[in-house]
């Protein structure tokens, strides 16, 4: 610090400031030379003119320039002096060099800001935030430069790193926000220069500094010929990004000709801004890994493009948010169809895996035919029999499975009508097509993997051509301040958009869903229309042997008004078959069912609780391959038993048409 007196006429009578004006490279010497008219320039005895008008303390900050000591800031204040009378007598100034003050704090905000890089998970994010953080207070202009290697989410190899690889710049910060106006482009590939401080960093994987860079340089001129360098480059730090003792890629600080060389302090801190960025590069690496890998098991998991059944047409709409929702559609027995949508709370491979746990047992519960109430109810058991299972492997006291929900409709073109149970989802949304929808009165239970639960299968009836809408949370939950239910404003949504199924879907995800979905919100649209009465054939039997004979001539005819004569044969066979069963081990009334669907499916009714199965019969065995020969010649065959097991059971049987 140095004081000055002035007098009255603001001339200088005295000082205290050998300390500071060796520190700003002057020399001492008498009260009144002009020196001190350069030290304390215009603007400052414009300041203690102010004062002394006034007679009010004032200060302001300087810059103080020299060609050996480069900027030095300068902190001055100014203070009115009295005598003892009250009159004013002249100013005292003070004089504080505030310069390695300032680097420090800048030292010390730019590791502050450095706290806040890698709060996401993307690579190429965090290392423009570096960028940015670095260039407000540290460097004019900072680049990095990361392998593709790494984009990729792989790490190469500990060890001597080729001059010649190829990196990717991905990110570049100027003062004030600004972007490297360099003519390489962001996001192009080049190689390391072949020597200076680059090809160093690479060798000893450790921080280089340049303090003065020569126009003379050549691994200087090359860098800035090729754009990868600001022209006026004058100092530069090059710092290795390291993350677990891999290289990842190079850091790069320059200062152009206006500013003060880097100093061993800017080295220092810029090497602990990169180590922090390489940790978090790393961490968003190791997500991209598993992201990639989740990604990969839930393509291989979840069901492809929606498959249409002759009574159902479907579109789907989806919006990922990194969790685990899948919806499908599943042709059943009797030209029923079933419409799934299920959301797993989870995500990243465990996530996937529960996905596809989950959905194996809903497709082998599925062809069991089940009510969905009943078959909502075994996977909930199934769930939690596979959490409890995890639970003792992890030895965790926490539930090992996450939550997840599911609805499950089956909607019967028959009698145009839907039974649906759900676990924790939103009900759907049903109505005529281009008309209303309103939200179905159904029971919602608990989700999956709470506990066991016993969940209601609640039943309605659709128009004659019906729509359905099942969705996920994240579709309709996200919307604060709106003043509606998200059933209401999907309803809307879908009663103003127009077009395809495929065309409304978008149209309602873009108006509904937000850019970060709570949750993947999903969309399955479908429209419904009953099997026309000509398409199914239905004979009342009596449970007599003899009527086996006069189920297969009525079929036999039934197929030859259909066109289908080329199937009579082995349909008469199957019809025997059903038919010899149901009057064997059935009980009356009996009932045979013709269907000409996508396929030709025939079915046998009675009121039996008795399942068949199929046996293996021995060389000498004269009965037992009656539906081992069915199994052989039917696409798919099984049975299915009414609701509750009150009414009794339906074996069917699936024929496909000729080419």
């Amino acid at each position: 610090m140095g004081l000055f007196i002035f007098d009255d006429g603001l001339d200088l009578v005295r000082h205290h400031a050998d300390q500071l004006l060796a520190a700003l490279g002057e020399e001492t010497g008498p009260a009144d030379r002009p020196l001190f008219r350069e030290t304390l320039d215009d603007e400052a005895y414009d300041l203690m003119r102010e004062v002394h008008r006034d007679q009010e303390p004032r200060h302001s900050r300087l810059t103080w320039r020299h060609e050996a000591y480069g900027e030095r800031e300068l902190a001055f204040a100014a203070l009115p002096l009295r005598d003892p009378d009250g009159r004013p007598e002249g100013v005292a100034a003070a004089v504080m060099d505030l310069t390695g003050e300032i680097d420090a704090f800048s030292r010390y905000d730019t590791l502050h800001r450095g706290d806040a890089i890698g709060r996401s998970l993307d690579v190429a994010r965090i290392a423009q935030e570096l960028a940015d953080t670095a260039a407000l207070r540290l460097a004019d202009t900072v680049t990095v430069d990361v392998l593709d290697s790494v984009l990729q989410g792989r790490l190469p190899h500990p060890g001597h790193v080729r001059e010649n690889l190829l990196v990717r710049r991905i990110s570049a910060g100027a003062p004030e926000g600004g972007r490297f106006p360099a003519a390489f482009p962001l996001g192009g590939r080049h190689g390391f220069p072949h020597a200076g401080p680059f090809a160093r960093a690479l060798s000893e994987r450790r921080p280089q500094l340049v303090r003065e860079a020569g126009e003379g340089d050549p691994w200087l001129a090359l860098t800035v010929e090729r754009g990868l360098a600001p022209g006026d480059t004058r100092s530069l730090v090059v710092v290795p990004l390291i993350g677990r003792g891999a290289l990842m890629g190079l850091v790069t600080f320059y200062r152009g000709a206006d500013s003060a060389p880097f100093s061993e302090k800017d080295l220092s801190t810029a090497a602990a801004l990169v180590q922090r960025a390489g940790a978090a590069a790393d961490n968003a690496r190791l997500y991209t890994v598993e992201r990639a890998a989740a990604q990969l098991l839930r393509r291989s998991l979840v069901p492809g493009a929606l498959k249409s059944t002759a009574t159902v047409q479907s579109a789907e709409g989806y919006v990922a948010d990194g969790g685990q929702a899948w919806c499908e559609v599943i042709a059943l027995s009797g030209a029923r169809t079933a419409l799934v949508v299920g959301d797993v709370a989870a995500g990243g491979m465990r996530g996937a895996a529960h996905l596809g746990q989950l959905r194996a047992s809903l497709l082998a519960l599925a062809e069991a035919d089940l009510e969905p109430g009943e078959l909502l109810s075994r996977l909930a058991a199934l769930t939690s029999r596979l959490s409890a299972q995890d639970e003792d492997a992890s030895g965790q006291n926490d539930p090992a499975f996450p939550v997840a929900t599911c609805l499950y409709l089956v909607y019967d073109p028959l009698d145009a009508s839907c039974v649906v149970a759900s676990a924790g989802h939103p009900a759907p949304l049903y109505g005529e097509v281009e008309g209303e929808l309103s939200s179905a009165a159904i029971e919602i239970g608990p989700p999956l993997g709470v506990e066991y639960h016993a969940y209601e299968t609640t039943r309605f009836s659709l128009p004659e051509h019906g729509e359905l809408a099942l969705y996920t949370d994240g579709l309709t939950s996200d919307r604060p301040g709106r003043g509606e239910s998200g059933a209401v404003a999907l309803a809307r949504a879908l009663a103003s958009a127009r077009g395809s199924l495929d065309e409304r879907c978008d149209q309602v995800l873009d108006a509904l869903a937000p850019q970060r979905p709570a949750g993947d919100a999903v969309l399955l649209l479908a429209h419904t229309h009953p099997l026309p009465s000509s398409h199914v054939a239905t004979w009342e039997l009596d449970s007599d042997p003899k009527g086996v004979s006069t189920a297969r001539k009525a079929c036999s005819r039934q197929l030859a008004e259909w066109g289908l004569s080329d199937l009579s044969f082995t349909t008469e066979l199957m019809v025997s078959e059903l038919v010899t069963n149901a009057v064997r081990y059935g009980k009356p009334p009996i009932r045979l069912r013709l269907i000409r669907d996508r396929s030709l499916i025939c079915e046998t009714h009675d009121t039996g609780s008795c399942a068949p199965h199929v046996r293996h019969a021995a060389g000498g065995d004269e009965g037992g391959r009656g539906l081992f020969m069915l199994s052989q010649m039917a696409a798919r065959w099984g049975v299915r038993f009414d609701p509750e097991g009150t009414t009794g059971k339906t074996v069917w049987a699936e024929q496909e048409f000729p080419e």
